[in-house]
């Protein structure tokens, strides 16, 4: 929390304001004191022999940054629906629906997709689609029909795909003793991605916005939101073409079962 904390603050302190750089420097030093406590432990929380698989890392490295995109992305979008284009809450809310409904069909169809492609290549697609949704929506002008609802339709099956992709990888070399701890990791690290998210979009909008409430100004800060978002998602097709070749058809068995 301190590191998300310092991101937040970031737009009106600066990156190299003590209280800054005091945020980053104890998220530092707590993440560094629970790795040294859970490796002199002789019954850790989180073993970090578990760190050793490049498909949990990886997959949970997915599943992050599919939390950190989509929840900066729809704070982002919220903000330019309400501020920019003068919609109510209640018309964000239906606006918005399309993308999830998309990603809840997508979810559900991922099992079966990747036990034939493999998780690796359904986590490359979902990130692709949810780059290109976030960078047609930071093109976006001011009609919800042919600027904004093309950017959810294709962003949306990219969320289903890359959660469940990134939980087929993380969970596929698991041994069974140690499924349960992987899978509250693995339902962390999208928890955590969330928070993340939104600290580094709303840090990124405000910060291009300079602080200033025309339609202009908030324009410019939430297409460089929508950007981050769409830097975030190139970042996890690096991430997903690291992730090893074909994944047990088994692990993806469990993944749809425990969705």
């Amino acid at each position: 929390m301190a590191f998300v904390y310092a991101i937040v603050e970031v737009p009106q302190l600066g990156w190299t304001h003590a209280n800054t750089l005091a945020a980053f420097a104890a998220s530092a030093l707590l993440l560094l004191l629970f790795v040294v406590i859970e490796a002199r432990s002789a019954s850790p929380l989180v073993p970090l022999r578990l760190f050793r698989s490049v498909r949990l890392v990886c997959g949970n490295l997915v599943v992050l940054l599919a939390g950190m995109i989509v929840f900066g992305m729809i704070l982002v979008l919220s903000l330019y629906l309400q501020k920019v284009l003068g919609y109510s809450a209640l018309e964000v809310g239906i606006s918005t629906m399309i993308y999830a409904a998309a990603s809840i069909v997508m979810s559900y169809a991922s099992g079966p997709v990747a036990s034939r492609v493999g998780a690796r290549t359904l986590a490359v697609i979902a990130m692709a689609l949810m780059a290109a949704g976030c960078l047609l929506l930071a093109m976006a002008g001011g009609n919800y029909w042919t600027d904004i609802l093309p950017g959810l339709v294709i962003f949306g099956p990219g969320i289903g795909a890359a959660v469940v992709s990134g939980s087929i990888a993380a969970l596929s070399d698991v041994a069974e003793g140690d499924s349960g701890l992987a899978s509250g990791i693995n339902s962390a690290a999208f928890q955590l991605g969330g928070a993340l998210g939104v600290a580094v979009a709303a840090t990124v909008a405000l910060s291009w916005s300079g602080g200033s409430d025309t339609i202009a100004d908030l324009t410019t800060g939430y297409q460089a939101g929508f950007l981050a978002c769409a830097a975030l998602a190139g970042f996890g097709l690096i991430v997903a073409l690291l992730l090893p070749g074909k994944t047990r058809a088994a692990a993806a068995a469990s993944v749809v079962h425990r969705g």
